[in-house]
């Protein structure tokens, strides 16, 4: 978010307290103040700050529990899974992916990964490759590069079936979008063996890098998906 210029008073308060949770003012675990309060604070009425944060609930970047408050999103296992997790069976159900991590291991990035994540060429990344299987089934072959510096020691933990949670209980990095970008390949030898392909068998490849609350890309993850009897799910609003 960049700060707006004649916009309206509630965009303006919205920028306010956005830049505030970037500070790291509030954390993820404690609820912000009131609204009451948060009017007193900015000398507003207490409908702007409402119409603020709703905005900001919007957005996924902060979010509602009725009795206790308003909180920073968290990523938890369900609410990762079902938001950023796009692969459905043709009646659109989704089904849950299993993970089977297949190395966690240190490597200098290459240019265009680095270049993607926004960090210096041939800085160290953190690479994740784990197997995902859907009802069963080995599906999708996935690549998870982030930088090591910002995730320090991340390779030497036990690493669970999703990492957003994980970066904001442990990193404090809270995930609030993502791009992905999307095409049809052919698998090459790594995913040949892992999927047990045959060479010609067509993948769908989605490329993702997903966003803090800075808007600075935090992972860069690619996916090598075998349909078969799933379909890619986006819903536009």
């Amino acid at each position: 978010m960049q700060k707006l210029f004649n916009a309206p008073l509630y965009a303006q308060i919205r920028e306010e307290i956005f830049a505030a949770l970037r500070s790291g003012r509030w954390s993820a675990n404690d609820p912000l103040p009131s609204e009451t309060k948060l009017a007193s604070e900015f000398s507003v009425s207490q409908g702007t700050i409402r119409k603020a944060i709703d905005d900001l609930v919007a957005q996924n970047i902060l979010y509602r529990h009725q009795g206790r408050g308003t909180f920073i999103r968290r990523h938890d296992e369900q609410q990762s899974l079902f938001r950023f997790f796009n692969l459905s069976r043709t009646d659109g159900t989704k089904p849950v992916p299993e993970s089977l991590n297949i190395h966690c291991k240190t490597r200098k990035g290459l240019k265009h990964e680095c270049l993607a994540l926004q960090v210096p060429t041939g800085d160290r990344l953190i690479e994740v490759l784990r197997l995902r299987r859907l009802d069963g089934q080995p599906v999708i072959l996935e690549t998870i590069l982030v930088s090591q510096q910002r995730f320090p020691e991340l390779n030497k933990r036990d690493l669970p079936n999703t990492l957003y949670e994980l970066y904001s209980d442990d990193y404090n990095v809270h995930i609030t979008r993502a791009e992905e970008q999307i095409q049809a390949t052919l698998p090459d030898a790594t995913v040949i063996s892992h999927l047990n392909l045959e060479p010609t068998i067509p993948l769908l490849e989605i490329r993702r890098i997903a966003f803090d609350l800075h808007d600075q890309p935090v992972e860069l993850r690619i996916s090598q998906c075998v349909t078969g009897s799933f379909v890619y799910t986006c819903s536009l609003n």
